[in-house]
């Protein structure tokens, strides 16, 4: 140092300044990321309370002991706020995956009960039962179902979680929500979704006049070829198959006893008034123990009387006020129907009683 100050000294003050350089470039990136971090709070972190002890740290910490402690104390909170993520998803994918266990075994049972519904069209033709209606419901794999299940929840999930129900203000539209969810939910759609490409094929057998049954069933694309009174004929044996199954859903019928029930129907005739229309249904109903109460507007024709035993006309009549009417009733008794088959009846459906009002 005696020999050469000056070069010592201009040596050490320019490793002070390359060092006050790095220090000051070091200085600049801390503040950079500390603006990185606050960005990344607002934007990311949805914990309040967490965002809040971040933006703290960053502002009150000023030294390197000070600064590591802070870090200590966050790191542990994010490992618990993770493990309480990680518990979270976890109980979510356990509902999720029963909620799918749900579906599929609604679906199969819906299945099975598909299949059980020709059964209750069963009518005796010819000393032998046969079933009007057959149901192909395809099989599927339990696994790749519910595989495609969770597929369609996922899809589901997603479209509610996207912008697709908020307005310009942010606001969620929950009716339109659960409008969606309710159609997405539906099970022919679910039923697309577990059986792919398979769809369900319906066959079902022609009812002549003379109470015969077909012995080879005509696909249902087939049968809507048919004429108008024959497709009628075949929706109404349809719908009698339908109400009767949900009847012996509701209650257990033993079938040794003759059933007895009523349908009503408005106005289900149409243009269907010809015997070899008429007779398959009625044949039908009266298998499957259905009595049929008809609200018609038709007052002639001769299958009215055919078909019905006991027919009600209501006709309105003119008053003296012009722009009243009085409601007059006939009730017309087929003696002869009611002497063969229900004699017990006659007197009870000749019974004329006076009603009190108060």
């Amino acid at each position: 140092f005696s020999y050469q100050p000056l070069a010592i000294i201009n040596r050490y003050i320019k490793e002070l300044q390359e060092k006050q350089s790095t220090v000051n470039k070091l200085g600049e990136e801390l503040e950079q990321e500390k603006i990185r971090l606050q960005r990344f709070c607002q934007e990311e972190l949805r914990d309040i309370k967490l965002r809040r002890m971040v933006a703290s740290g960053l502002q009150y910490r000023d030294n390197y002991q000070a600064v590591t402690e802070w870090k200590e104390r966050l790191s542990n909170r994010i490992h618990l706020a993770i493990r309480h993520a990680e518990d979270d998803m976890r109980e979510h994918d356990r509902e999720l995956q029963q909620f799918i266990n749900y579906l599929h075994s609604y679906l199969l049972t819906m299945a099975r009960e598909l299949r059980l519904i020709p059964r209750k069209t069963r009518v005796k033709a010819e000393d032998n039962w046969k079933e009007i209606f057959q149901f192909d419901v395809p099989d599927w794999d339990e696994k790749e179902g519910k595989s495609e299940l969770r597929r369609h929840v996922d899809w589901m999930i997603s479209q509610i979680e996207s912008d697709r129900y908020r307005d310009e203000n942010g606001s969620e539209n929950y009716a339109l929500m659960h409008k969606d969810i309710e159609k997405w939910l539906q099970p022919q759609q679910l039923l697309r979704n577990v059986m792919k490409e398979k769809n369900i094929r319906v066959r079902c057998r022609k009812v002549t006049a003379d109470g015969k049954v077909s012995s080879h069933p005509s696909a249902w694309e087939g049968s809507n070829q048919w004429s108008g009174g024959e497709k009628w004929s075949k929706n109404m044996a349809l719908f009698l198959g339908i109400q009767n199954y949900l009847a012996e859903k509701r209650q257990a019928v033993n079938p040794r006893v003759k059933r007895n029930r009523v349908v009503i129907l408005d106005n289900p005739f149409g243009k269907a008034s010809s015997d070899h229309v008429l007779d398959p249904v009625f044949f039908i109903a009266e298998q499957l123990g259905f009595q049929i109460i008809a609200l018609t507007a038709l007052a002639e024709g001769k299958f009215i009387r055919d078909y019905f035993p006991i027919v009600y006309s209501c006709r309105l009549r003119p008053s003296t006020s012009p722009d009243k009417y009085l409601v007059s009733t006939e009730k017309e008794i087929r003696h002869a129907f009611f002497q063969d088959h229900e004699p017990e009846a006659l007197p009870r459906l000749g019974e004329q009683k006076q009603m009190e009002l108060f």
